[in-house]
C-alpha cells in the first residue's frame, strides 16, 4: 500500500484541540512553565508564521483547574489589521457554535496588548495522523472510515444550519475541511476544527480569490467562483476518499496540476484502488465527490443519512469503543503523550516571562488560518519536561545614542574643515 505521507505535509500535531465539552482529561501535573494572563503555559504544541499554539492550565472556582488549548497572535503580527480582523471574526464565529463534533472556542480577547483565543483541549491525533498510519499497517477498516466522516457530516450539517442571535441563517461555509482539521480523540470521539477562513453570508470576498488548501478545493472554489455548502461536502468526500484507500486524492506536482486535476479528472471510485471497499460506501463517496454541487449530497444530514443507512446494513451503527479499538492497534502509550518532546522550548515572550508573576490585563469576548508547526516533533515521556524554561539569548551590548550623535558632528566638522583647507 503507497505510504499516504507522500504528497502530504505532516507537522507533528500530537494533540491539537476537546474534552471541555465531554469531561477534563486527566493529564500529569506539569510544571509551570510560563504565565499569560490567568493562564498556566505547560509547553508549546506548534508554531506557525501567524500565531502558537499552547497548551495551559485555567484555574477555575470548583479548585480543579481546566486544561485548554491557547492560541495568540505572534508578536510580529499584531500591526497586521487584515489578520487580526480575521482572528477575531474566527473567534466570533466559533464561540457560537456548540455541537458535541465540533471543537469549541472558549473566548477570544486581549492580554496586555496580545490577542488570543482558548479552545477545547482535543487529547488525540488528526485524522490525517491517523491515515498516514493505517496506511502503514493495511489501511482503515472502511466502517470505520464511514463512521468518522459520518460524524463530520452531522458537524457541518450543524454549521451549515447555524442562526445568529436574530435568527436569521448565517449561512456558514467552512472552506477548510480537510483531515488536518479532523481530531480523533483517544476515546473515539471525533470533532472538526478550524474555522479560520469560514465565511458567512454577511462576508464579502472577492471572486477569484483562493482560499484553504487546495488538494481539498471543490471544482467551483478551483474556478475562483462563488460557493455555498455544498464545497464543504465535496471535500468531505475527498477525506472520505483518502480514509479508505490512505492515498492522497487530488495531490500532485504543483498547485495548478492539482486544481486542474478536480475539475477535468473522472470522479473517482475507491473500490477500483482497494475491492474491500464495499460498493454501498463506493457509491455513497461516488455521489459526493459529482463536479457539479446539484448532482451532490445537498446536505451534511443527506451524507451523515447515506452512510448511517450503509453501516445499519452492514453490521449496525460504530461507536466510540470500535474507534478506540483500531486506535490501540495503531497507537501505543508512548505516542500518546499530549505534549510533544520539545514543547518546554518556549518561544517569543513567552522566554522572558518564564518563572515571572503572573500578567495582569482584562481580558474578554470581542467582536486564522490554521497555524502550520515549525517543526515536527515525537511523543515525549509524562515527565520529559524541565522544571525550569530554557535560557533565552545572551544580551547584547547597546552603544548609547549620544555617543553616536557625538561621533557623527566630530565626522561632520572633520569633513567641512577638511574641505574648507583643501579651497584654499
Amino acid at each position: 500500500m503507497a505510504d499516504f505521507g507522500d504528497g502530504f505535509d505532516f507537522d507533528g500535531e500530537q494533540t491539537s484541540v476537546d474534552a471541555g465539552l465531554g469531561g477534563e482529561v486527566d493529564l500529569p501535573p506539569y510544571p509551570t512553565l510560563a504565565h499569560f494572563g490567568p493562564f498556566e503555559i505547560l509547553g508549546r504544541l506548534a508554531r506557525g508564521g501567524m500565531a502558537e499554539v499552547y497548551l495551559a492550565r485555567e484555574p477555575q472556582e470548583s479548585g480543579k483547574p481546566r486544561h485548554v488549548v491557547l492560541k495568540r497572535v505572534l508578536p510580529e503580527r499584531e500591526e497586521d489589521e487584515d489578520f487580526i480582523q480575521m482572528f477575531r471574526s474566527e473567534g466570533n464565529l466559533a464561540v457560537r457554535l456548540y455541537h458535541p463534533n465540533i471543537c469549541h472556542v472558549y473566548e477570544c480577547g486581549e492580554l496586555e496588548g496580545t490577542t488570543f483565543m482558548t479552545l477545547e483541549f482535543v487529547y488525540g491525533v488528526t485524522l490525517r495522523k491517523l491515515l498516514r498510519r493505517a496506511a502503514r499497517e493495511g489501511g482503515l477498516p472502511p466502517r470505520i472510515a464511514a463512521h468518522i466522516v459520518s460524524k463530520v457530516a452531522v458537524a457541518l450539517a450543524y454549521v451549515h444550519q447555524a442562526k445568529g442571535v436574530d435568527g436569521r441563517p448565517l449561512d456558514i461555509i467552512h472552506r477548510d475541511v480537510s483531515p488536518h482539521n479532523v481530531m480523533i480523540g483517544w476515546d473515539g470521539r471525533i470533532k472538526l476544527l478550524d474555522f479560520g477562513i469560514a465565511k458567512t453570508s454577511k462576508d464579502q470576498e472577492e471572486e477569484g480569490s483562493l482560499k484553504g488548501k487546495y488538494s481539498y478545493f471543490s471544482p467551483e472554489q478551483a474556478r475562483g467562483r462563488p460557493l455555498d455548502h455544498r464545497c464543504d461536502l465535496f471535500a468531505l468526500g475527498i477525506c472520505l476518499y483518502e480514509a479508505l484507500t490512505c492515498r492522497p486524492l487530488y495531490h500532485r506536482e504543483n498547485m495548478l496540476a492539482t486544481l486542474e486535476a478536480i475539475v477535468r479528472e473522472p470522479v473517482p471510485s475507491a473500490r477500483e484502488q482497494d475491492q474491500r471497499v464495499p460498493p454501498e460506501l463506493d457509491a455513497v463517496l461516488v455521489k459526493a465527490l459529482q463536479k457539479q454541487p446539484t448532482e451532490r449530497f445537498q446536505s451534511g444530514r443527506q451524507m451523515a443519512d447515506a452512510i448511517a443507512d450503509f453501516l445499519w446494513r452492514t453490521g449496525g451503527m460504530v461507536g466510540p469503543f470500535d474507534v478506540v479499538k483500531v486506535l490501540d492497534e495503531l497507537f501505543t502509550e508512548d505516542e500518546r503523550s499530549p505534549l510533544p518532546s520539545n514543547a518546554a522550548q518556549l518561544t517569543g515572550s513567552f522566554q522572558s516571562l518564564a518563572g515571572s508573576a503572573p500578567l495582569t490585563g482584562s481580558y474578554g469576548p470581542f467582536g486564522t488560518q490554521s497555524d502550520r508547526p515549525e517543526d515536527e516533533s515525537g511523543p515525549a515521556e509524562a515527565n520529559a519536561l524541565p522544571s525550569s524554561p530554557q535560557p533565552g539569548p545572551p544580551a547584547r551590548s547597546v552603544v548609547p545614542l549620544w555617543f553616536i550623535g557625538v561621533l557623527l558632528g566630530i565626522v561632520t566638522l572633520a569633513f567641512f574643515g577638511a574641505a574648507a583647507w583643501l579651497t584654499r
